[in-house]
């Protein structure tokens, strides 16, 4: 009978649980694990290089009437065509370094929202024209100071001023 108290006692102190902190006690904590491996830089998003639109890639935007994007060094950067009906969507194309990338008007409104700007998209590039001042042109149609802002995915977001002449 001695050997089961002893026994008893040990078996029901290791099935207690262990003494719980009083509320007021602190306790260290852990610090943070460091890993010796160095994380590579990101690397930053290569910008979209814009080539200016050739007569043959200007040639693939469909509709009666056009409008032209010109940087202020004078690079035809964007072209875009459309028709006077209101249901149709205008088209724009971009020079993609050397490669023509033909763009369709986010939404419709044919040429007339076409020459108050807009933007134009396709898969993989959009391109946007936000307008500004008036300025004075020689010709029936409209010419307004404007930027041209480029997106795509992976690639550094571009920002051009220019002109945006619109007409027959």
């Amino acid at each position: 009978m001695r050997m089961i108290v002893p026994t008893l006692v040990l078996a029901l102190a290791a099935c207690s649980p262990a003494p719980v902190p009083s509320p007021n006690a602190s306790e260290a904590e852990p610090a943070p694990i460091e890993s010796g491996i160095t994380r590579a830089p990101t690397p930053s998003p290569t910008p979209i290089t814009l080539g200016r639109v050739t007569e043959a890639a200007a040639a693939q935007v469909i509709g009666e009437l056009r409008c032209a994007f010109l940087s202020d060094a004078s690079d035809l950067l964007l072209v875009g065509a459309g028709d006077v009906d209101k249901a149709s969507r205008a088209t724009a194309v971009v020079m993609r370094g050397a490669t023509p990338v033909l763009l369709t008007a986010r939404a419709p409104g044919g040429f007339d929202a076409m020459a108050q700007g807009g933007s134009f998209t396709d898969a993989e590039l959009t391109a946007s024209i936000t307008r500004g001042a008036p300025r004075e042109t020689e010709h029936e149609g409209s010419s307004h100071t404007a930027t041209l802002s480029v997106e795509a995915p992976g690639s550094a977001p571009v920002a051009i001023d220019g002109v945006w002449e619109c007409g027959p």
